[in-house]
């Protein structure tokens, strides 16, 4: 009895000619966000799946909706996220990335990625200050997966019986910021840590963890009979920017022999600028270090990497399974980086990092971050000159966290649900900021990521906001 094999719905030279014709035909002044709401777009398309398959204009228009309705995060005047811009190499890698579909457990199944990600983390970890063949490294799908796997080598430090028989009854006890990304609560909850043992250590006005508070905690969890095991502080946090005192802390870590993290997702390529790497002088004093290249690299999400200090640990703490069918014993067993990562299937996404950095260098890097740090300081003098605009925190970094607030004698509350209402009009009017909240003030947050970015649209923002913001106060609509 024989069969027919399906087709495929499209080939994939008509795929490309699809994306290039839905790329040219991308309106050139498209709002940066246009989305309705949620139940609003879900009457607009038509998402059902059938039995049958579909054509391919239908197809098309299904892209171009996706496209039509996504923010255009390439645009200079979307300062919501952690990440914008777009970056042409990193695409280009992007798309011969899928079209190759390999994955990343054995070099047999992608040779040239994996040497190329060996490569990317001898260098990330030479801007960290590791030494290149002492250290180690693989790359994640994100920050929030990197700081997991930090955790779990710090667990693994401790107590590595827990690998093999779990944690038999001990309590150990994690501490991050007060500031910190919530990707530490979801770490402690997978590895069975406990939320509760997540220790949220207070911050000073800067947002910076306060070590003599570290210290004080952990003294107070040795008191309990608990085992502090995890130091987890950030290059950068979310809100404001903040870099927490690496070297304070480390002291705190060495004096109670607790491994040390850095989550350096969005703060840590400042390494690349000779004139800002100072915020994070001090990184090589880590065990381990989180990096984002969707973020400030500005490589399509997803891609990140956790670099670690000592050589061979990874391999220790995450391997474990796959050596009857997969991880063999050959000539290039030490290629195998499946054994290193918490994944078995792993998308090489070292390809479009690698392309990136190929074509513009640590030169490159560095250019940008230093531009951004210069718009950062026009967007503050900005702010100081106006006198409706007031600075909730330190812009030490690339995030400004400021807001309206006029002579009207208006309760925290009142101020509160004023800069929402200023941050929704903005959107709406091109300016695609957010808000956020930071020991009790609400403000508007934003976020300086994109290289192309000028100090006139920025000087634009700010007058936009001071405008909405004077409407809204003479119009009590907030």
């Amino acid at each position: 009895m024989s069969s027919t094999p399906p087709s495929n719905a499209m080939s994939l030279d008509t795929s490309l000619a699809l994306l290039n014709e839905i790329v040219e035909q991308l309106p050139q002044d498209r709002p940066v966000s246009q989305a309705p709401s949620a139940r609003e777009l879900e009457k607009v398309l038509d998402l059902r799946l059938s039995n049958e398959g579909a054509s391919t204009e239908q197809l098309k228009e299904a892209a171009q909706a996706y496209l039509n309705y996504n923010p255009d995060v390439s645009q200079t005047n979307f300062f919501k996220l952690l990440y914008s811009g777009l970056n042409a190499p990193a695409v280009l890698g992007d798309w011969v990335t899928s079209i190759s579909n390999a994955t990343m457990h054995t070099y047999q199944v992608g040779p040239v990625a994996t040497l190329m990600e060996l490569e990317l983390i001898r260098q990330w970890n030479a801007l960290v200050g590791y030494d290149p063949d002492k250290s180690d490294g693989v790359m994640v799908s994100g920050g929030s997966q990197a700081n997991l796997i930090g955790m779990l080598l710090a667990r693994h430090k401790i107590a590595p019986e827990a690998k093999t028989k779990g944690l038999q009854g001990k309590t150990l006890v994690a501490y991050v910021s007060d500031q910190a990304h919530y990707s530490g609560l979801k770490a402690a909850n997978v590895l069975g840590i406990g939320s509760d043992n997540l220790i949220a250590v207070k911050s000073d006005a800067q947002g910076r963890m306060d070590p003599v508070e570290l210290d004080a905690q952990i003294a107070k969890s040795l008191q309990l009979g608990h085992t502090p095991f995890f130091i987890g502080l950030t290059a950068g946090t979310t809100v404001v920017g903040a870099y927490d005192p690496v070297k304070a802390c480390s002291d705190v870590a060495k004096k109670h022999n607790i491994w040390l993290h850095i989550d350096g997702a969005w703060g840590a390529p400042v390494l690349f600028s000779q004139q800002h790497k100072h915020l994070l002088a001090d990184a090589h004093l880590a065990d381990s270090v989180a990096w984002d290249a969707h973020k400030l690299m500005n490589v399509p999400i997803t891609a990140a990497v956790i670099l670690v200090k000592e050589a061979g640990l990874l391999k220790d703490t995450c391997s474990g399974g796959g050596g009857e069918y997969l991880f063999h014993a050959d000539e290039n067993a030490d290629f195998n980086l499946g054994e290193r990562s918490i994944q078995c299937g792993r998308r090489a996404d070292a390809l479009k990092v690698w392309m990136s950095w190929k074509a513009i260098g640590n030169q490159g890097f560095s250019d940008k971050i230093d531009h951004l740090f210069a718009c950062k300081a026009h967007c503050l003098e900005g702010i100081e000159s106006n006198p409706n605009l007031t600075l909730l925190a330190p812009a030490v970094y690339l995030n400004v966290l400021f807001r309206y607030q006029s002579d009207e004698n208006l309760t925290e509350e009142q101020l509160r649900s004023l800069n929402i209402a200023i941050s929704k009009e903005m959107k709406a009017a091109g300016h695609y900021i957010d808000y956020a909240q930071y020991k009790g003030q609400t403000g508007i947050r934003l976020i300086l990521a994109n290289g192309l970015c000028k100090t006139t649209e920025i000087d634009a923002m700010l007058a936009k906001c001071n405008s909405v913001g004077a409407q809204l106060v003479a119009d009590r609509a907030f």
